[in-house]
């Protein structure tokens, strides 16, 4: 998990028994900081909204949670409230989140990718066994610790079912929502199932099953599109694709989900029926009439949908709001004279079917339209041309294609290409009921920098949309992914969003000891570089500068120049200069100072300091002591105002006698 940023104003210093030092992060649901009690360290959430007249059942499902298997989880420890909003504690996991790495380090690949695909589904196993459902499994909720995959922020559910009600937000990620989750209908472990294959696609990818744009598109890919799987293969491939059915019946339970991971087979089936898809993700049947969503306590006779947690292994746990069940006197098709709630039910489930198939039907003009319309010949290729003949009392018939010359082309036998051609008509020479706009393939876009993206982008006929900048190790300005995803067809002049590397922010490590820094760096993606030592009031090895300075982006794996403090008072340089001045000098510096003298043979040095004991630039101790030589003249006696012996000072400072020649 990256380092703890310091507290910001208006955050609490403590919650309950738990002093926070910190924060580790803020999303939608709430704050979480680092927090201490008896010398460990926890992980406390705190939600941004009050959870109202929900405290009681959130107190019940933070007891649920305590029982979760804590072998591939963040173990919630306590939970309690703060002015009405709650909080929960959980064991501090040292790593960072999958999207962080992820973003940093890039998609993930053979076997780290299976063993991140059956950490995770052994955590969403357990956290059903308990009977929670997750509700917001996604990248940012799996943390890499160093022993492995950990999920947190389960336990959550009725508390942010209360807190989004009164503080607006929503419940959930949108672009790892399953269906059920976007259109209010029962939601079941299944739902924590299809998260879990969306967040295997983006560990793979690096993107989304079905984007990460504004939140209308996404919603409506998850509901009506295929999702686009990327480079994942083999069985990891098939079973998250199965996982990603939007009928949640279809989906395996998540000790289903674990098993396959596993490669263990179920109900005795032979190898070869296991491969593609699995047996238990075969789509199943609709059961003709599943039972009525409950009464609502608020409206009497209207029935509204109910989540429940996932029963382990138990089939059929997700229920199609409007159908009843055949064998239940309420329930059955829908009848004219039936119930009205139950009405209303089908006319919803009827208007989601039209809209369906509008969809569809437009997906396909835009395909099949353009194919027709470029080989007039299309209908040749699939066979010869039955001529039909009006019906008649007697069997219908054909006259089979003759095989002699093709008949005179003519005003009335015009060639198929030509009439291809003609514009406004469609392959059979008819005039065109749809205009359909030209398409064009996205060209592959990862890895360019944005002026060469945007170029590709113009060639292809299309515009740039746009940019969305990301922390990431690659260059910056590099793209990172495109929508729509290279190789999707598109109408000509569409725009193509790109989301591009905002490379790393260097961190601010001015004051940290020396190793603090290095492991801050590494966090943030970077490393430590050339280390520059300077003397300083501050304690040895604490950083005083770093370059690039803080603040600025950079790459990921860009060297940081560090300097660092060197405890001590720099050493003047004092040769040549006066005896009086090297003194007076180095007594400025907080140095003590001793003189000695040496004889000299040239005049222009006498009185003069020739050498000094510590060399210029040293960092010495306050205090310390330096001694300086001075020189002195040549002489055979002494002279008139100077002894014969010139006397031995005490070390405190003074002069030392000249060498006896």
């Amino acid at each position: 998990m990256p380092t703890a940023q310091p507290l910001r104003t208006g955050d609490p210093a403590r919650l309950g028994a738990y002093e926070l030092s910190g924060r580790l992060g803020e999303g939608g649901q709430g704050v979480v900081f680092l927090g201490a009690r008896d010398g460990e360290a926890y992980a406390v959430k705190l939600l941004h909204g009050p959870v109202g007249d929900e405290r009681g059942a959130f107190l019940r499902e933070v007891e649920l949670a305590k029982h979760v298997a804590r072998f591939c989880t963040a173990q919630v420890i306590d939970a309690g409230f703060d002015e009405g909003r709650a909080y929960i504690v959980s064991e501090y996991v040292d790593g960072p989140s999958l999207a962080r790495e992820v973003a940093l380090t890039g998609p993930r690949r053979g076997g780290a990718l299976e063993r991140l695909a059956v950490g995770t589904a052994t955590a969403i196993a357990a956290i059903h066994r308990a009977g929670i459902v997750h509700r917001d499994f996604k990248p940012q909720n799996v943390l890499l610790g160093s022993d492995g995959p950990r999920v947190i922020d389960f336990g959550l559910a009725r508390a942010l079912d209360a807190a989004a009600t009164v503080s607006g937000r929503g419940v959930g990620t949108p672009a790892y929502m399953a269906p059920e989750q976007i259109t209010a209908s029962a939601v079941t472990g299944k739902a924590d199932v299809f998260s879990w294959a969306a967040t295997m696609c983006f560990a793979a990818n690096a993107s989304a099953p079905f984007g990460q744009d504004s939140v209308a598109p996404v919603l409506h890919r998850i509901l009506t599109a295929p999702p686009e799987l990327g480079r994942l293969e083999g069985r990891l491939r098939a079973l998250v694709e199965a996982c990603l059915d939007k009928d949640a019946r279809n989906r395996p339970g998540s000790r289903e989900l674990l098993f396959e991971l596993l490669g263990e087979a179920s109900a005795g089936l032979p190898a070869e029926v296991l491969a593609t898809p699995p047996p238990h993700v075969l789509h199943a049947v609709p059961p003709p009439d599943p039972p009525d969503p409950p009464p609502s306590p608020l409206v009497p006779g209207q029935r509204t949908p109910v989540a429940e947690p996932e029963a382990t292994g138990t089939p059929g746990g997700y229920v199609l709001p409007g159908f009843g069940d055949p064998g239940d006197p309420g329930g059955g098709s829908p009848r004219v004279g039936g119930d009205p709630a139950r009405k209303a039910g089908w006319m919803r489930a009827a208007l989601a079917v039209c809209v369906a198939l509008l969809v569809t039907a437009t997906v396909l003009l835009a395909v099949l339209v353009p194919t027709l319309g470029r080989n007039g010949q299309a209908a040749q290729v699939a066979g010869p041309v039955a001529e039909t003949r009006p019906v008649t009392s007697g069997p219908r018939t054909t006259k089979p294609p003759s095989t002699t010359a093709p008949p005179r082309r003519g005003p009335q036998n015009p060639p198929a290409d030509r009439t291809a051609a003609r514009p406004g008509t469609n392959p059979a020479g008819l005039p065109s009921t749809a205009a359909v706009p030209p398409q064009a393939t996205v060209p592959a876009l990862t890895g360019l920098d944005r002026a060469a993206a945007v170029k590709a982008i113009k060639r292809a006929g299309l515009v740039p949309g746009a940019v969305t900048r990301t922390d990431s190790r690659e260059k910056i300005g590099q793209v990172l992914s495109s929508e729509p995803a290279a190789g999707a067809r598109a109408a000509k002049g569409a725009a193509v969003a790109l989301r591009v590397s905002a490379g790393v922010p260097v961190p601010a490590v001015a004051g940290q000891q020396q190793a603090a820094a290095r492991s801050a760096l590494a966090a943030a993606g970077l490393k430590a570089g050339a280390v520059a030592r300077t003397c300083s009031a501050k304690p040895d090895d604490s950083v005083l500068a770093a370059r690039p300075e803080p603040g600025t982006r950079v790459a990921g794996g860009t060297a940081v120049a560090l300097t660092v403090s060197q405890e001590g008072v720099s050493v003047p340089s004092v040769v040549g200069r006066a005896r009086a001045d090297g003194r007076a000098a180095l007594r400025a510096a907080g140095l003590a100072v001793r003189v000695r003298g040496q004889v000299v043979d040239n005049p222009s040095q006498v009185g003069t300091v020739i050498a000094q004991s510590l060399s210029p630039g040293t960092c010495a101790g306050s205090g310390a002591g330096v001694v300086l030589t001075v020189g002195l003249r040549s002489q055979s006696g002494p002279g008139p105002t100077e002894p014969a012996v010139t006397p031995t000072v005490p070390s405190g400072g003074g002069e030392v006698p000249p060498t006896s020649s």
